[in-house]
């Protein structure tokens, strides 16, 4: 008899192991070795292929969604355990959304857990399908977008980023219409400009997407429309050594040109006669050189602005989207199309006289010494354009603006831009290169005339149009876009 049964057991116990839910398993498939040998074959050469719970696609970018991720019940646990977070609100040129710090540090078993999946077992899977030699590092944070949050066209390369992932904590009731899907760009070959969305991909509960990041990763989270659900997710980067970047082109600068002569009496029958007053002239000249910006209402008569707020609604004129979409996305008037009258106001902004009252109401040197030796670099010059913003349009901030040349003075006028409220966005902010303070920041005013002289240090956007701005329906406008005849003037 042994000890144990003099002890008075029956005999040796066998203790059953039981299932520790706060240590998540990589999905059994991923285990298969025939399902990672047809996906790593697949990711080679640049195949689509689907298996029971992993999707892989080559186009526009190598991108791989992984269904049903987790156990359900761990997937609840990191999303009560994530709701006891602090998260910061996040919003500049390119994003409106909330999220938290690194998790590498976060005091939760569940979302420990969840990063050392990731660090090991994930990696090492990610290794072997990819062929990206992977390091330890791995970012991890989690966001919340709600109704109107987004995250614009950008492409993820940075500090030596390899893989990107996202895990979706979404509403199992989340379809198309709430928006915040995942977009992804084409791009042209050989040039690194993302050209259209081309696949959206829902935030399923439970799904993790994953792609490479490179070059022409270009992708957007699109604006979330639901106004009852958020859109929760914990996403970040694995890390490797860093890919060479193609050289890139910088953008050609905006071709500049002298102003169109004439338009004196333009000018005079369309500006509101209080601009021409030598007292208010003197004032606003005032303001302006204390505080480098001013608005200007009311500038042009009413009656004109009836006439040209018309005429560019009309139905023949065409507008022209400009882009690329990780630098700006709005609409131009094209000049073949224009009205007669849209083509006089667009000249007349451009036009001898304007120039002379512009500098009048700034004190800016915007007219030429009449003596004969001025060389063409101190002749004043200016670009501009007719431009259409509505629902979804927006520019970001990027050192190599063509726009950015030297000191120049903005000159913004709006039309069609009644009660326009900050919460849509459509707002020009301006910001100094290196900073995230605004340094001002300009509402669209309707038949107001915004001036705001800036130098090559300071940078300006326009901020995501968001879907509340189509509630704001006027007269002949039924998707609540305004006008704005912008002009660059440069001494």
């Amino acid at each position: 008899m042994s000890k144990r049964q003099k002890d008075g057991t029956s005999g040796p116990q066998v203790k059953l192991a039981k299932c520790d839910q706060t240590q998540p398993q990589l999905p059994l498939p991923l285990h298969d070795g025939e399902t990672t040998e047809k996906l790593q074959d697949a990711w080679s050469r640049s195949l689509d292929v689907e298996t029971s719970c992993v999707t892989l696609q080559a186009k526009p970018f190598r991108h791989c969604i992984i269904k049903n991720y987790l156990s359900e019940e761990f997937i609840a646990k990191l999303e009560t355990d994530l709701s006891q977070l602090s998260f910061n609100t996040k919003s500049n040129d390119l994003y409106s959304f909330k999220q938290t710090n690194d998790l590498k540090t976060a005091d939760s078993p569940s979302i420990g857990a969840f990063a050392s999946l990731l660090k090991e077992k994930m990696k090492d899977w990610l290794v072997e399908v990819t062929g990206i030699p992977l390091n330890d590092k791995v970012a991890i944070t989690s966001s919340i977008y709600e109704h109107t949050d987004t995250l614009l066209c950008h492409d993820d390369e940075l500090e030596e980023r390899r893989i990107a992932f996202i895990l979706y904590i979404t509403p199992p009731s989340w379809t198309m219409v709430d928006g915040g899907t995942l977009d992804l760009f084409s791009s042209s070959e050989g040039r690194i400009k993302p050209e259209k969305v081309v696949k959206s991909l829902l935030p399923t509960r439970n799904s993790l997407v994953f792609f490479e990041v490179t070059a022409s990763s270009f992708h957007q989270v699109a604006e979330v429309l639901a106004t009852d659900k958020r859109r929760l997710s914990m996403g970040g980067w694995f890390h490797g050594p860093p890919l060479a970047r193609p050289a890139q082109s910088p953008e050609p600068k905006v071709p500049l040109k002298p102003w169109t002569d004439g338009y004196f009496d333009m000018v005079e029958d369309w500006v509101n006669p209080l601009y021409f007053d030598d007292e208010v002239l003197a004032r606003i000249q005032q303001d302006f050189e204390d505080n480098s910006e001013i608005l200007l209402e009311d500038f042009l008569k009413e009656d004109k602005v009836q006439m040209i707020t018309t005429a560019l609604q009309a139905k023949d004129l065409k507008w022209t989207q400009t882009g690329p979409f990780n630098k700006r996305h709005y609409e131009q008037a094209d000049s073949t199309s224009m009205s007669e009258l849209v083509q006089q106001v667009a000249k007349m902004f451009q036009s001898e006289a304007m120039f002379l009252l512009l500098g009048r109401l700034t004190g800016l040197t915007l007219q030429s010494e009449d003596d004969g030796e001025e060389d063409s670099h101190g002749i004043p010059k200016c670009w501009g354009e007719v431009r259409r913003w509505r629902h979804g349009y927006y520019t970001l901030m990027h050192d190599e603006d063509p726009h950015n040349n030297d000191f120049c003075l903005d000159s913004m006028f709006y039309l069609n831009s009644l009660d326009w409220k900050s919460d849509y966005g459509g707002y020009v902010s301006y910001i100094a290169k290196g900073e995230d303070e605004e340094l001002l920041t300009v509402l669209p005013k309707d038949n107001a005339l915004a001036l705001v002289y800036r130098d090559s240090d300071t940078l300006r956007f326009v901020k995501y149009i968001n879907t509340r701005a189509t509630d704001r329906q006027t007269s002949g406008n039924q998707d609540g876009s305004f006008f704005e005849v912008y002009n660059a003037y440069y001494e």
